[in-house]
């Protein structure tokens, strides 16, 4: 099994699932040249504020310097396959054949010994980056950018693959669908890899306590409904209340489920052909 279920020996452990890394990874120890120390701000800006709630209190670790660009032509082989504390998804080492090193995000089905190759086109195969304009209609993709040569931007957590539907009246662009079901367009000129992302069974996880959550950085959520009313909207009340009248609110006094929070960028939004919940 690609997940690991951990014997109950306590409560925290009973229903504890994890996935059985040693059937993936191949070393455990990172390219100390690729790697980076990253300091824990713990959800606070440079003044000291805090601007994101519930972090802090994690276990330390080093960034990993991935190559989103992937701009390199010459040929690489996949090295190693590693975790990464800062996300989901696995990563490669890879050696260019002129000797210089870094990282990938490791594609489903991606070995140790594979070579893989980028290029404006080269051959449809894992691991392999080109020109979305050049992959054939159907061929699933991940790490896509949504401009040219700034990097993937997009598909790039755990399980996630995008596929290629064909190509715009224009001629300008390429049509993808989205893992959540969104259809957009993409320049021809903005680069993508081939296969999905690994670690597909990463939704398959289950912490089991509240410790591993801390360790993750992860602090915990009180609901406005158990709050007083001066710390809260919702707080207050004898007995339980619904969320009240008007509209849910955050603890400063804004509106939020179900309000529209994407921004209207025009470079962005105007590229969207179908939303996620369209019918």
């Amino acid at each position: 099994m690609a997940v690991k279920y951990i014997k109950a020996r306590s409560r925290g452990k009973r229903t504890t699932i994890l996935v059985d890394y040693k059937k993936h990874l191949t070393t455990d120890i990172p390219e100390k040249s690729l790697t980076r120390h990253i300091q824990n701000q713990s959800g606070r800006n440079n003044r000291g504020v805090i601007t994101t709630r519930h972090q802090g209190g994690k276990h330390k670790r080093q960034y990993r310097l991935i190559d989103f660009l992937r701009s390199n032509p010459l040929k690489a082989t996949i090295k190693t396959i590693e975790y990464d504390p800062n996300r989901t998804a696995f990563i490669s080492l890879i050696v260019y054949e002129n000797g210089e090193k870094s990282y990938i995000i490791a594609p489903q089905g991606i070995k140790v010994g594979d070579e893989i190759i980028s290029g404006e086109k080269v051959d449809i195969k894992v691991g392999n980056a080109m020109l979305i304009k050049n992959i054939p209609e159907g061929t699933f993709i991940h790490n896509v950018e949504l401009m040219p040569h700034k990097g993937a931007q997009m598909i790039r957590s755990a399980g996630s693959s995008a596929q290629v539907l064909g190509k715009d009246e224009t001629g300008t662009y390429t049509i993808v669908k989205l893992s959540s079901g969104e259809v957009r367009k993409v320049l021809n000129d903005c680069r993508a890899t081939i296969g999905a992302v690994s670690n597909e069974n990463h939704n398959l996880i289950n912490l089991g306590k509240a410790g591993r959550s801390r360790h993750m950085g992860i602090r915990p959520t009180v609901r406005g409904s158990a709050m007083n009313p001066n710390d809260h909207p919702h707080g207050g009340g004898e007995g339980r209340q619904p969320v009240g009248y008007d509209a849910p609110r955050t603890p400063w006094g804004k509106r939020h489920m179900g309000v529209k929070t994407r921004k209207q960028k025009r470079s962005s939004t105007s590229l969207i052909i179908r939303r996620r919940n369209a019918k």
